[in-house]
């Protein structure tokens, strides 16, 4: 009797675990190439390559080509590789496919973005993204990306290191560190890297939005760049 009891006591413990575990949605898995929604703040434009645009909604797959206009509102981003993109209000991007072409998987026009990108091993190609004045090559990081209406790009990284590339006659990268930004004028190299203005960052409330997308580190190399103040933060989508 003693041992019947047991027995039903622990089928009364493992069904229910059993039960709970097959319950578990698998993960997620987004097609190369494409772009998964997996969260819409306020009204967001999608424009297939083939076909009409249409309002944003959790769990839309968008091909390669799609562009998403932010308008006021805001969208997360889940890619075929892992990466997480916020991209904010005001803001337009293109999917890309990194299999085609430069290998990019966002092209991004004006606005801004907070990324976070999922870490390479071995030989894994890096995260491409491109900007009208830049290309930005990650390995896995956290970093954000704002575009004014001329064209120029600027650089903050939180966490890891990003390699940014001006797109002048005599290409250039400079490698920028935890803590620490580059701007980049279209037709021109990167500037220098300079620590990022903290009070700027909190004015603007970086981190705030998106899956574990923090504030940055206070990581610095010492006797590297320069505290940037207001005068120089560059224009933004509304400037």
């Amino acid at each position: 009797m003693k041992t019947m009891g047991v027995v039903a006591l622990l089928l009364a413990l493992v069904l229910p675990l059993a039960a709970i575990q097959k319950s578990e949605p698998p993960p997620i898995t987004v097609p190369s190439g494409s772009a998964l929604v997996a969260e819409v703040k306020g009204k967001v434009s999608v424009t297939p390559p083939q076909g009409a645009a249409a309002m944003a909604e959790s769990g839309m797959v968008l091909p390669a080509e799609t562009v998403i206009d932010t308008g006021k509102g805001s969208v997360i981003l889940l890619l075929s590789d892992g990466s997480q993109v916020l991209v904010k209000a005001k803001t337009r991007v293109v999917i890309k496919s990194p299999e085609t072409g430069q290998g990019h998987f966002l092209q991004m026009l004006i606005g801004e973005i907070m990324a976070k990108v999922k870490k390479r091993l071995g030989e894994s190609p890096p995260f491409r993204m491109g900007t009208p004045s830049a290309v930005i090559t990650v390995r896995g990081t956290r970093f954000s990306v704002q575009v004014d209406k001329k064209g120029k790009t600027l650089v903050e990284v939180f966490e890891g290191i990003v390699e940014v590339e001006g797109l002048g006659e005599k290409p250039k990268a400079v490698l920028i560190e935890p803590g620490y930004q580059t701007q980049v004028q279209p037709g021109r190299q990167p500037q220098v890297p300079q620590q990022i203005n903290q009070l700027g960052m909190m004015n603007r409330g970086l981190g705030q939005q998106g899956p574990n997308m923090g504030q940055p580190g206070a990581g610095q190399r010492p006797g590297t760049g320069q505290q940037s103040g207001q005068d120089n933060k560059p224009e933004g989508p509304d400037d």
